[in-house]
Order: structure tokens, then C-alpha cells, then sequence
């Protein structure tokens, strides 16, 4: 199906989302923080970015921005996940086109896979 790139610094929440997203036929790599989540994309476009916004090192935003400015990667499909879905980051990084915005709680595994999936077939908006 896709290759994933789950970009979130908590361990478990990536684990659980990478094995289910996997079960689902998926190739999902994982990363913890914006930078090694830029090194990632640089080395090899996913088909999707599943992306938390509150990361070390690198933020979520910070992180789209640099990806923005590859060409090839202009229309790179994005799925942000966040705990503050009314944060100022959540305005800023819609402006740089992502697919959806998933809120962290209240998402269910089943609902991040239909966003990806979804993700995989439009450009984001």
C-alpha cells in the first residue's frame, strides 16, 4: 500500500500506531524528532507524513516548512496529529498545506488509518 513516516517523540503512541497501520499492509518507519524526520524524507520521499507538532529538536511546523522548499516535495501528503487543536501551530501549519488535522485522545487507530489512506489519494489543501 503506502510507506509511512510517523514522525512523534512518544514511544508508545508510534508503536501502536506503526503496528496497527502495518497490520493494515502498510511499510511505516518511525521517527522521534523533527530533525531525524527531515533526514528521513530527504533520504526517501514517503507516501505519506504522519506528523505530531509538538517534537524536539525540530518542531512539526518548523520541520514542513524546510520540507516545503523541495520541489518533489511540494505536495507531500501530511496528516498532522496534536493534543492542541486550538494552538496557533495548527493555523500555521495549515497554511502549509496539510491533508488533515487529527486531535491526539480522541482519534482512534482506525481513524488515523482512513486519514492516511485518504491522504494517499488528494493533495493537501
Amino acid at each position: 500500500m503506502a510507506s509511512i513516516l510517523i514522525v512523534e517523540d512518544a514511544f508508545d503512541a508510534s508503536e501502536a500506531m506503526a503496528n496497527y497501520l502495518r497490520k493494515a499492509g502498510h511499510e511505516v518507519k518511525c521517527v522521534g524528532n523533527g530533525r531525524e524526520a527531515l533526514a528521513a524524507v530527504i533520504m526517501s520521499t514517503p507516501g505519506v507524513v504522519l506528523l505530531d507538532l509538538l517534537l524536539p529538536e525540530m518542531d512539526g511546523p518548523s520541520f514542513l516548512e524546510v520540507v516545503r522548499l523541495y520541489l518533489r516535495m511540494r505536495s507531500l501528503p501530511v496528516v498532522v496529529m496534536t493534543g492542541i487543536p486550538d494552538s496557533p501551530m495548527v493555523e500555521r501549519i495549515r497554511k502549509l498545506g496539510v491533508n488533515s488535522v487529527l486531535v491526539k485522545g480522541k482519534a482512534s487507530l482506525e481513524d488515523i488509518r482512513h486519514a492516511v489512506e485518504e491522504a494517499m489519494h488528494r493533495l493537501p489543501s
